[in-house]
């Protein structure tokens, strides 16, 4: 199939960068969404991000200039025009979504395929909005979307080979960044791994480790950024939503510490307020290594939790494994549930998070049993967010060291 024009519904942040990335690689984009004011500061973003290939000098101002003017915006579902693919960026609310679906199945051509942005929600109930729930899928970019390599490809129920090897080949071939196909679960890959190791950073901090602490080591480890500066970055009540959502969905290993929902009810949101679980003075720009200045608000909401004695500690110090071995943990349950490959968990890590080396080099250098040993005696100790997955217990009786071990027919999951 090939790709030559496009839509893409959302002209915020996200769905602005898809349409960069979209413009650039040669494809007609109407960029829609429901006001002017909104269509207009989403082509602005793309402009934006034009004159900085040009100011940084990997492109011509020519090349600018040309690529823009691929992409032009609406509010009108009547200047869509005939597109081959349909990109959904809108707001992250299910009726929002199927409304926009049930639209869009009425009004586009039938080889069109129609394509979610969603983080978490189910692409088969959106699909089931239309009559054409074989050409429906997800397509979860990462922010920001012009930058991040990484996009998760997600067949719903009922969406054909066809349409996800399209889709496969726009992502790669097309607009050069790497797919990972996802089975459909809550939160996928990236998001379904990486809240359990954020919310175990909250458990340790409430256990007495400081935010810098945890997030040197976490740095040390390999991570772009500590956890509790990424709840700042992204915002804790956004963060506190999403795991709301994958705690109802999986149950208590998403077990989230009380501590995320006393700041966001104190309006402690990260960077967006000034506050989280570090101060962000307006206008300053912190310089490489300078230690963050830690929320005060922090230690006493934090010794008002502490105060009933309920909360489970470890008998270890606090180290990277212990805040990591969750996501690791839920990558094994994600591999049970032949969600993805094993080298697709590395992909995901690596491309969506920023990860050195991938999640699975522990199975590498501590072995699977090591890794086995050290999750059941959390698992003992504080509870059923430590729970270990069957498949890895069933690895390491069969006494596999790491997943290099694998036949190839045994890691291909699909």
């Amino acid at each position: 199939m090939k790709f030559e024009r496009a839509t893409v519904i959302g002209a915020g942040a996200m769905g602005s960068g898809i349409a960069q990335v979209l413009s650039q690689a040669g494809i007609e984009v109407v960029l829609k969404d429901v006001k002017d004011e909104f269509v207009e500061r989403g082509l602005k973003n793309i402009k934006r991000m034009y004159d900085s290939r040009v100011k940084k000098g990997t492109m011509t101002q020519e090349d600018a200039d040309r690529l823009f003017s691929k992409v032009r915006g609406t509010t009108s579902y009547d200047e869509l025009g005939e597109p081959d693919i349909v990109i959904e960026a809108a707001l992250e609310e299910i009726d929002v979504k199927l409304e926009i679906f049930k639209t869009l199945d009425m009004i586009c051509p039938a080889h069109t395929l129609l394509a979610s942005n969603t983080s978490a929600l189910s692409i088969s109930e959106i699909a089931a909005a239309t009559k054409r729930p074989e050409k429906v899928l997800g397509m979860h970019f990462f922010n920001p979307a012009q930058v991040m390599k990484l996009v998760e490809v997600i067949p719903g129920v009922k969406t054909s080979e066809e349409t996800i090897k399209h889709a496969m080949a726009l992502t790669k071939d097309v607009m050069k960044k790497t797919p990972v196909r996802v089975k459909e679960c809550p939160g996928f890959l990236v998001n379904r791994l990486l809240f359990p190791y954020m919310n175990e950073a909250l458990w340790a901090l409430q256990e007495g480790a400081t935010p810098q602490e945890i997030d040197d080591m976490m740095v040390q480890f390999g991570m772009p950024m500590g956890p509790l500066a990424l709840f700042d970055m992204t915002g804790l009540d956004v963060c506190a939503h999403v795991n709301k959502f994958l705690y109802n969905e999986y149950g208590p290993r998403f077990e989230s510490s009380p501590l995320l929902d006393k700041l966001v009810a104190a309006g402690c949101l990260g960077q967006k307020s000034g506050s989280g679980f570090y101060l962000h003075e307006q206008g300053a720009v912190p310089q490489k290594g300078e230690a963050k200045k830690t929320n005060p608000k922090l230690e006493e909401i934090i010794k008002e939790l502490n105060a009933d004695g309920k909360v489970r500690k470890s008998s270890k110090k606090v180290d990277a494994h212990r805040i990591i071995l969750p996501m690791f943990n839920e990558a094994m349950y994600a591999l049970q549930e032949e969600v993805v490959t094993p080298a697709d968990v590395d992909t995901g890590m690596e491309f969506g998070c920023g990860m050195k080396g991938g999640l699975l080099k522990i199975a590498q250098e501590k072995g699977l049993e090591w890794c086995l040993t050290e999750i059941n005696a959390h698992h003992k100790e504080l509870g059923e967010r430590f729970r270990p997955s069957w498949y890895l217990k069933k690895l390491v009786r069969a006494k596999v060291e790491n997943f290099s071990e694998l036949e190839p027919k045994q890691m291909a999951v699909r």
